[in-house]
């Protein structure tokens, strides 16, 4: 008689063998990613006692590379604002260059080209500090998707430009300190202005949330995240300043009393210029856009403070990246000797799955006979 003993029948040696040959052979496909990946394991419960570390490094490398984008996207904002600013610095030369021509005897005709030169000038300091990065206007600080000049075109012709020349005509009447008084309140922050038939206009030429006084202003400015519980302020607020000062002379906010200087010459027009009173607005006019340019000069400065600070800290960030990764590196890639490992392993798997099947083979050709 000869009655094979099946494989795959109710026999024990078949199902021991049968889930053998299964787990080597998961053994041996394990073992073949690893060595073709390079890594210990595709997870984290694979890697044994190391999971600790790599739970570890993965989030603080994640937190790096954040910090690094942050301050990327800083830099370039801080870049755009430096350039703006030196174009606002040059309109601030340019005017105090026409002040010192006024000081001295004009005719009308060429008072006349430095009032269009204010007037012209007050369309590109709007355009400026509607600057934008690509990502948001640079001197709109935190509200950085709204402009920081509500008409940025506009502003030789806006309600404070109207309210600066009433101020203005009123020269030879009032006098210098009391026009130049005016202008300053007219150009601060909650300024309003009654015409002559009663209609009060709102002066603020800047938006919403920068209609606010110098203090605040400053504290709106943006912040960039970079390094573990550490922020900074990154770049200007068009209406930022100091609380400090006369009232009388300054805003308190650079921009804006460059504005109002602008605003002033653009009036002059029809002023004598013969006049003491003409003279010594002038005068005041000269002595306010030396400390705004001196101010602008301060305000680069610092910006480029910043850009350096910013420059060492990604520096130390990108330090700190490359040993966070080393270290991931270490606990998630195989080694050389990891590798020589899993060579002796892989022989010895294919080995014993070679013996599995030649055992597996050899039972189907038994008979009952091979029992006896």
């Amino acid at each position: 008689m000869s009655t094979s003993v099946g494989l795959y029948g109710s026999s024990g040696t078949a199902y021991i063998l049968q889930q053998a040959v299964q787990n080597l052979t998961q053994q041996q496909t394990a073992l073949a990613d690893e060595t073709s990946s390079g890594m210990k394991s595709s997870t984290y419960v694979g890697l044994g006692d190391d999971r600790a570390q790599a739970l570890s490094l993965d989030p603080q490398i994640t937190a790096v590379s954040s910090w690094q984008s942050s301050i990327s996207s800083a830099q370039t904002s801080l870049d755009t604002t430096q350039t703006a600013l030196t174009q606002i610095s040059s309109i601030a030369t340019t005017l105090s260059t026409n002040l010192v021509s006024l000081s001295g005897t004009l005719g009308q005709s060429e008072l006349s080209t430095i009032v269009a030169s204010a007037q012209s000038a007050l369309s590109e300091l709007g355009t400026y500090l509607n600057t934008s990065s690509g990502t948001g206007y640079v001197f709109a600080g935190q509200d950085s998707q709204t402009a920081p000049v509500t008409d940025a075109s506009g502003l030789a012709t806006s309600e404070l430009a109207t309210a600066t020349s009433s101020a203005v005509s009123q020269l030879d009447t009032l006098g210098a300190s009391a026009v130049f008084a005016d202008a300053t309140q007219y150009a601060s922050s909650g300024a309003t202005y009654t015409d002559s038939s009663g209609t009060t206009s709102d002066l603020s030429v800047f938006s919403s949330a920068l209609s606010t006084d110098p203090v605040s202003a400053q504290s709106l400015a943006s912040k960039a995240v970079i390094g573990q519980s550490t922020t900074i302020s990154v770049g200007v607020v068009a209406t930022e300043g100091s609380s400090t000062g006369d009232s009388t002379t300054t805003t308190g906010s650079t921009i804006r009393d460059l504005m109002r200087n602008l605003m002033i010459v653009a009036s002059l027009g029809s002023a004598d210029t013969s006049s003491s009173n003409f003279s010594d607005l002038v005068s005041q006019l000269q002595s306010s856009t030396s400390t705004i340019s001196t101010q602008l000069t301060d305000e680069e400065g610092s910006l480029g403070i910043t850009q350096n600070s910013l420059t060492n800290q990604s520096s130390s960030l990108s330090t700190m990246s490359v040993m966070l990764t080393s270290q991931l590196s270490n606990v998630k890639e195989l080694s050389s000797s990891d590798l020589a490992a899993i060579s002796v392993q892989t022989t010895t798997v294919q080995e014993q799955l070679e013996a599995s099947y030649t055992l597996i083979a050899d039972m189907k050709g038994m008979t009952l006979a091979s029992y006896m």
